[in-house]
């Protein structure tokens, strides 16, 4: 399976001006679990995948776009996952690790 590694600008494109969080609302669109596995290891950057859970689920305010947080060891570090809409398919991924981006301590 092919795999679509995002970069942060191509990431930012998918997020619209909001997201909202809808963890306790959303549906299992598609098994993303393939995909998953088939990411290369050099692509988590060192960070290991700590149960297989998806931690948070938030959809794009324009809707065409949902991110699946998946959680590593620590709990500021996510693999997201990020599903297209319209037409349904898994667009890519991307490492969100929070402290790095956006200097929040670890």
């Amino acid at each position: 399976m092919q795999t679509n590694q995002l970069t942060a600008e191509e990431f930012q494109r998918t997020c619209g001006l909001t997201m909202l969080n809808v963890t306790e609302t959303a549906e299992v669109r598609l098994d993303i679990w393939p995909y998953v596995d088939a990411i290369p290891t050099a692509e988590l950057q060192g960070w290991n995948l700590s149960d297989g859970i998806v931690r948070h689920v938030y959809q794009s305010s324009t809707k065409e776009f949902e991110h699946i947080l998946i959680g590593t060891e620590n709990v500021d570090v996510f693999l997201v996952i990020i599903l297209s809409l319209h037409p349904l398919g898994i667009y890519g991924h991307y490492l969100l690790n929070l402290p790095k981006e956006y200097g929040l301590i670890a």
